[in-house]
């Protein structure tokens, strides 16, 4: 009965969304209202062998996107600690300490990424946040971006990474938002349902709910848009060329939000 089970809420009822496949649907919990995957995705990334070398290949992609998620925090937080979870191959790090933060820190499970991360001078741990056992009030910024609608239990993640954060610390943490125009335009193919690997679906409503029941609150929450590359393929264009326009409107793909301790 694992998959009929919600494991944000323990409700035990549902309400069917999107079918997939023969096998994977995406369902919507009656009681906390949070999609999720059915039946629950398991993954893992400690043995997915070209996972760096995606990063690496993609290289001018991975900064510009680093380097557009500490614009959107610079004005609150630009020195001190710094955490990034799910680091990959260190893109992030390489800009915040750009931007002046002297402690750089990373988790991810890849060891091969992690590796990579490690070679150019950061600190990186390579087990969940969870098994780390951190100092309390550690970190001035922590970034999980596109990371905890892989996370089974989001209550216990939440719960570490608000210990170590700082009393005036701030996170940033971003994800795919399925109740947009992309979505509805591709359906079961948008690339925002992450299959195989995630767990949770997200958009502008419950993204936010989920953080200020676990302790945070919101500074700002904003609703943009997934990265559509141009090419040859007058299809792909016309898609990425949607995607500009929803992001411009506010009715974007992805969502992210700014956040502090509740209470700090």
């Amino acid at each position: 009965m694992q998959n009929e089970i919600c494991h944000y809420c323990n409700g035990g009822a549902f309400d069917p969304l999107l079918q997939i496949n023969n096998n994977t649907a995406i369902v919507k919990c009656r009681r906390c209202k949070l999609a999720r995957t059915y039946p629950y995705p398991q993954f893992n990334f400690e043995s997915q062998e070209k996972y760096s070398k995606f990063y690496l290949d993609n290289e001018q992609m991975f900064r510009m996107f680093a380097k557009s998620m500490l614009d959107a925090i610079k004005e609150y937080k630009c020195s001190g600690s710094f955490l990034d979870i799910g680091c990959a191959v260190g893109y992030v790090l390489d800009e915040a300490g750009e931007l002046g933060f002297d402690n750089t820190n990373g988790i991810e499970l890849n060891l091969d990424a992690a590796a990579i991360a490690k070679s150019k001078g950061h600190n990186v741990y390579t087990q969940p946040i969870e098994k780390l056992n951190l100092q309390n009030e550690k970190f001035d910024l922590i970034i999980f971006n596109h990371v905890l609608e892989h996370v089974l239990d989001m209550r216990l993640i939440l719960s570490e990474i608000k210990k170590v954060l700082k009393k005036d610390g701030i996170i940033y943490c971003g994800m795919p938002n399925y109740n947009s125009i992309m979505q509805k335009l591709l359906k079961k193919n948008w690339y925002g349902w992450g299959m195989p690997d995630h767990i949770w679906h997200f958009d502008k409503l419950t993204f936010p709910s989920v953080m200020e029941n676990n302790g945070f609150t919101s500074i700002k929450i904003v609703q943009n848009g997934m990265y559509y590359p141009y090419s040859r393929s007058l299809r792909k264009n016309t898609r990425a060329t949607i995607a500009r326009i929803a992001d411009k409107l506010g009715l974007g793909d992805q969502v992210y939000g700014v956040f502090s301790k509740a209470n700090s």
